[in-house]
């Protein structure tokens, strides 16, 4: 199942850009998210081609600096998701992070 974490992202049209796991193969696959932030008014989205998967979601604040819980921060759990590029916009005051996590159909 691949993965991608990412900490301290500052706003950005899309965080995965240039990362390995960006296109979703044939198939498709299923996605989960966890996110925090270190600012309220922080937001991320998930978007895969032009299909919206999560608009302008605002985490939970960081348990501790730089930590993705994935006890208390997931924001999507098993989504099924198309074949496409995904795509994570992010909108900071501070800073965002995420766990993404994959797992091809």
């Amino acid at each position: 199942m691949p993965s991608i974490k990412r900490v301290n992202i500052a706003t950005a049209v899309n965080a995965l850009d240039g990362l390995d796991f960006q296109d979703v193969p044939a198939g498709g696959a299923y996605l989960s998210l966890w996110a925090s932030c270190v600012t309220a008014t922080d937001i991320i989205s998930v978007r895969i081609g032009q299909e919206s998967i999560l608009v302008s979601a605002s985490p939970n604040i960081e348990v501790a600096a730089d930590v993705v819980d994935n006890d208390r921060d997931q924001i999507l759990f098993r989504e099924p998701v198309p074949p496409g590029k995904l795509f994570i916009p992010i909108t900071a005051t501070t800073a965002v992070n995420f766990l993404l996590a994959l797992e091809y159909a």
